[in-house]
């Protein structure tokens, strides 16, 4: 169980570095000729991770984490469109004699897609909206020494929420968003209706030549 863990957690690991790297190679080969926009025909590729917990009391431990992968357009100024594919897993550990499963496994992938508005703005600060509606693959494991239990479930997933992005670079921004999400399954992975604050970054591509430095 901890072996099968630690796989989970150093892919989503691997995925996270390898998202990084190509981030990193897209700003170093876009830099010089474009500028981070939120102009129409602006192209853009982001990683966050969210919902991360460790937790040990009672004997119970659990593990959960996700990854959320994404690419989009923006259709205008101000407003993309995209899909996101988020991915998470959890794992809960039970004393023996708990009453209950021994064990349990859900890792998940869902495909969202998403609609974001920027408040116009000329600064390196900015804010905005986004609201996402997709489906989610549960493939969850549970059970102990005598039995076990396994099966696939699909649910619905929607999410609401406000974020903030500051461009580190042109082309690169961090950002910070803050969404409830409510989901129509059993969820271990993601969380039935939660509130969530996710972290990561984007790297907007804008479609012709360079534009304006963003002010602070």
């Amino acid at each position: 169980m901890i072996i099968f863990d630690s796989i989970i957690l150093l892919s989503l690991l691997y995925m996270l570095k390898a998202y990084c790297l190509l981030a990193l190679g897209l700003t170093v080969c876009t830099a010089g000729t474009a500028l981070g926009q939120t102009t129409k025909g602006t192209r853009v590729l982001g990683l966050s991770a969210g919902n991360i917990t460790y937790q040990s009391n009672g004997g119970i431990r659990r593990i959960s984490g996700q990854l959320s992968p994404s690419i989009g357009t923006f259709v205008a100024d101000n407003v993309a469109l995209g899909i996101v594919a988020p991915i998470g897993y959890s794992s809960v550990k039970y004393p023996a004699g708990f009453g209950r499963a021994a064990k349990q496994r859900n890792l998940e992938l869902g495909l969202l897609p998403w609609l974001r508005y920027y408040l116009p703005s000329s600064s390196k600060h900015r804010v905005f909206g986004e609201l996402s509606v997709g489906g989610v693959l549960d493939s969850y494991r549970s059970g102990t020494n005598d039995y076990t239990i396994k099966g696939n479930d699909v649910s619905l997933l929607a999410s609401l929420g406000v974020g903030y992005n500051y461009f580190i670079t042109p082309n690169v921004g961090l950002e910070a968003l803050v969404k409830y999400a409510a989901n129509t399954g059993n969820s271990n992975a993601f969380g039935r209706n939660y509130l969530d604050i996710a972290l990561g970054f984007r790297v907007y591509l804008p479609k012709g030549g360079a534009a304006t430095v963003p002010a602070e």
